[in-house]
């Protein structure tokens, strides 16, 4: 595994895929704030 430099390319890899999981997160994160305030916004009017 450590022959030829193998172990950066699975180091490479998982880096990846774990900068894929936290841009994913983020998105998500962002994408319910923006939600939370709409409802927020609508139920408002309402008290």
């Amino acid at each position: 595994m450590l022959e030829n430099g193998k172990i950066f390319v699975v180091v490479v890899v998982l880096a990846l895929i774990l900068v894929g999981i936290f841009v994913y997160l983020f998105t998500i994160d962002r994408k319910v704030t923006k939600l939370e305030k709409e409802v927020e916004k609508i139920s408002e009017p309402e008290k």
